[in-house]
């Protein structure tokens, strides 16, 4: 009981302290001192379909992330090649189709890449070269996703790393402005310059947002940071579709709290409303269990009672949200690599592990009508997360094991 009444005490502490929009001069209808730049491509068709009935005649299945590459950054400053990843080419493109995927995911941070003393204007070069990786996506068959991706990160509860701080934005009324502003300048100008653009491009609100404790924070105390996380959608939604062109129609992913599932299912997300019926997404990411799919400490998956939390994960989402017209992807899924140089028996299980993992995750989001797209940052050497699966210069598998996940994927879904 007393746990219960400090929780309640500190959640009032934090509901007073936590900013709302409401008295905020934060408009959609902000104009900027500099108009903000616009693409000069001439408008592109666009279907005129709801979101569920462009997945199922486009044939949409699974997908790919470009890891590591549009959403590294270093010093405050998103980069391309500063995690250690080539330059997007054509042929990773054309690589990422032929192996069967259909839709990418294009991370992008864009930290570092706007002036603050002009209302956060986007740099130019950064924005052409997103452009450029788009099209490439395009030209090869693809259809594709982009959003603010590191600019939310933090190192721990009380640091921050990128300007999306939901830290932040619950602490004050002045913090709530001062993030949500840039938030609303950032997202005009992305949906400004690419709003003529095919409903091919989709565009996804932000990545993983969260305090700094991955969602395990005490739930009251998240209640705030619930309220923040949809607002923040309802304004991406009413910023994209208020640039008008292609952005009226355009498909928007939704994302929940840390884009964990369970917290996406929970009552506390809200799908924003919006003007264009039929056009939303949901989008969580999946790495369970933890021990396999992230930290690399469990080398066997497969028994029964994995497959039931696999299939007791997923079902929900089809209830919920695709059966209700509402299609969901997995933005983010996979399991690392495990190398195991002085146990040749614990490698050859967490190998053969990771290929039943593959097929079990796509085939059971398959089932229940789910698009997965996994997460590949491009690494197999060191002590990180080994996700890579393509080698990101010729787009071709970089391993006779990588081939044999792509295909356990591909199959599952097919």
């Amino acid at each position: 009981m007393k746990g219960l009444i400090i929780s309640l005490m500190l959640l009032t502490f934090l509901g007073c302290s936590s900013a709302k929009p409401s008295g905020s001069n934060i408009s959609v209808g902000h104009v900027p001192s500099i108009p903000d730049r616009e693409n000069n491509i001439e408008p592109q068709p666009v279907s005129g379909k709801t979101a569920a009935d462009f997945f199922r005649d486009e044939k949409i299945y699974s997908g790919w992330n470009l890891g590591n590459t549009l959403d590294s950054h270093a010093a405050g400053e998103g980069d391309e090649t500063t995690w250690g990843n080539p330059r997007v080419n054509q042929t990773l493109m054309n690589g990422i189709k032929a192996a069967g995927f259909d839709i990418i995911r294009i991370p992008v941070t864009w930290m570092g890449c706007y002036d603050e003393d002009r209302e956060y204007r986007l740099d130019e070069h950064r924005l052409k070269r997103i452009a450029q990786v788009v099209e490439m996506a395009n030209k090869a068959g693809l259809k594709a996703i982009i959003n603010l991706h590191h600019d939310g990160a933090v190192e721990n509860a009380s640091k921050d790393i990128g300007w999306l701080s939901i830290n932040k934005a619950r602490r004050s009324k002045e913090g709530y402005h001062e993030v949500t502003f840039q938030f609303l300048r950032i997202w005009t100008q992305i949906a400004i310059y690419f709003r003529n653009y095919g409903d091919w491009l989709m565009f996804e609100s932000f990545n993983e947002i969260h305090d700094g404790n991955w969602g395990n924070s005490m739930f009251t105390l998240m209640l705030p940071q619930f309220d923040i996380i949809n607002e923040w959608n309802q304004l991406f939604t009413d910023i994209v579709r208020h640039t008008g062109g292609n952005n009226t129609n355009r498909y928007l992913l939704i994302p929940g709290y840390v884009t964990n599932p369970k917290l996406t299912l929970g009552q506390f997300f809200k799908m924003p409303k919006d003007s264009s019926p039929g056009r939303q997404l949901v989008t969580f990411h999946y790495y369970d269990p933890y021990q396999f799919g992230i930290e690399g400490s469990r080398a066997n998956w497969g028994s029964d009672a994995d497959k039931a939390t696999l299939d007791g994960d997923f079902a929900p989402f089809k209830e919920q949200f695709v059966d209700k017209g509402i299609p969901v992807i997995i933005g983010e899924c996979g399991a690392v690599l495990q190398l195991y140089p002085d146990n040749p028996e614990r490698e050859e299980l967490a190998r053969k592990s990771r290929l039943d993992y593959f097929s079990g995750v796509f085939g059971t989001a398959k089932k229940y009508g789910l698009v997965p797209v996994y997460w590949d940052n491009g690494a197999t050497t060191g002590k990180g997360e080994k996700f890579g699966l393509f080698n990101r210069n010729n787009g071709q598998p970089n391993s006779p094991d990588s081939e044999a996940l792509i295909k356990a994927m591909i199959n599952a879904v097919r």
